[in-house]
């Protein structure tokens, strides 16, 4: 995942600075960050209903006075059960006959990460590393992105296109904060049973600093029912820094099958390390609109990938996505009608 290309999308971000004092911090901070479990799972912290605090709770100021230099130069990177840590920053992955490796692209205005805070105060929680990735998702009111439900819980912020060379208040497409988490009532985090079929979530954005719905300013992805188990998919998503110190998106197209015994699909592709988490399966993509249709997510058995240690080659070689099927779209339309998903019993 050492390659680049010239992948742009549709519109043109601000000027970015050379290093600012984040990127500093956060190329610092890739060396202390732990590695997790198994390649794809975080942990953030949850409470019920996976509700996150309203606007009267936190605010864009609380975010910006929040996301400092020191705070993320001592972030943690969350494990996944039954991992091992890592020990120093590795090199790209080696090639495997008959496997893709993914490839680091610029992003896609479409496709980001989500930065989550901890405690009851967001002017002095812990600081968590971006540790999974999201989408924006057409939506009546212009305001839901699509993530794994293992990623779901907490204070968030959603930053599209992020840029590790920016400060929070000058990433090229704003950043927005969560008011609401939408999970299937039935999933259980990064379980092995039939319920991790379930892992998707969606979250409600507040307008960015400026005033504008993400939608308006990134445009959105549109969700399609998953048409089969084989499919030609390409994954989109952020490694976490440990594994990736430019912190740049990563892309992968490949063939997917079938996790047997699960409603998930199953892909090959080396180098797809924790944080990729929720990051979105396109079946077409327009690169030079950043947008495109999705029929999966990273997610689904054990947070989205085997029960191994990291020094399994299996660990960043094996991903899985949840199908989605007429009980996904019935969450999808709950979160955009703002209604709390309390569904049956599943399997």
């Amino acid at each position: 995942m050492i390659f680049h290309d010239g992948t742009e999308s549709r519109r043109a971000p601000r000027r970015r600075t050379s290093r600012t004092r984040l990127g500093l911090a956060l190329a610092a901070s890739g060396a202390l960050l732990l590695a997790g479990g198994a390649a794809h799972a975080a942990d953030p912290p949850t409470g019920p209903h996976h509700r996150a605090p309203g606007d009267g709770d936190w605010s864009d100021a609380d975010a910006l006075g929040f996301w400092t230099p020191g705070r993320i130069a001592t972030a943690t990177d969350p494990a996944r059960p039954g991992g091992a840590p890592a020990t120093g920053l590795p090199g790209p992955p080696a090639a495997v006959p008959g496997i893709p490796t993914a490839e680091h692209i610029p992003g896609l205005a479409s496709v980001g990460v989500l930065f989550t805070t901890s405690g009851p105060d967001p002017t002095n929680g812990e600081m968590r590393a971006h540790k999974c990735s999201a989408s924006v998702v057409e939506s009546g009111g212009r305001n839901l992105v699509l993530t794994a439900g293992h990623c779901a819980g907490g204070r968030a912020v959603f930053v599209p296109q992020y840029s590790p060379e920016a400060d929070l208040e000058d990433q090229p497409y704003e950043f927005y904060r969560v008011t609401d988490w939408y999970v299937d009532n039935k999933y259980v985090r990064n379980t092995k049973a039939a319920v991790s079929d379930l892992d998707y979530a969606f979250a409600r954005l507040a307008p960015g600093p400026g005033g504008r719905n993400i939608q308006d300013v990134v445009g959105a992805n549109k969700l399609v029912r998953t048409p089969g188990y084989a499919q030609d998919v390409t994954m989109v998503g952020y490694p976490r820094v440990g594994r990736n110190p430019e912190d740049l998106p990563v892309r992968c197209p490949a063939r997917s099958g079938r996790l047997s015994g699960y409603r998930q699909m199953r892909v090959a592709c080396a180098g797809m390390w924790g944080g990729v988490s929720g990051g979105p399966w396109f079946s077409d993509i327009d690169w030079d609109a950043g947008t495109g249709q999705i029929i999966g997510n990273v997610g689904g058995f054990h947070g989205g990938g085997p029960d191994v240690p990291e020094s399994d080659p299996r660990y960043n070689q094996i991903t899985y996505s949840p199908v989605y099927g007429d009980r996904f779209f019935r969450l999808y339309r709950d979160a955009q009608d703002n209604r709390r998903p309390h569904y049956g019993e599943y399997g």
